[in-house]
């Protein structure tokens, strides 16, 4: 995964509601980052920058 790549946020845990709009969203990685030690990417999707882990995220379109 790199900045510029087209991803879909994957589905999201039952219990937590308060994402649940973001699942299934198509958006484009505009930074990586690491929360602690698990990596994570900053994702510009429905008019936001928000950060997943990259475990939550599926690539659609990889830029190279």
């Amino acid at each position: 995964m790199q900045v510029g790549d087209i991803v879909r946020i994957r589905p999201c845990d039952p219990l937590m509601k308060w994402n649940v709009v973001y699942d299934n969203q198509i958006g484009v990685v505009v930074a990586l980052a690491m929360r602690l030690y698990v990596p994570a990417a900053k994702i510009l999707v429905m008019g936001e920058v928000a950060e997943w882990d990259q475990d939550e995220l599926e690539v659609i379109d990889a830029k190279g």
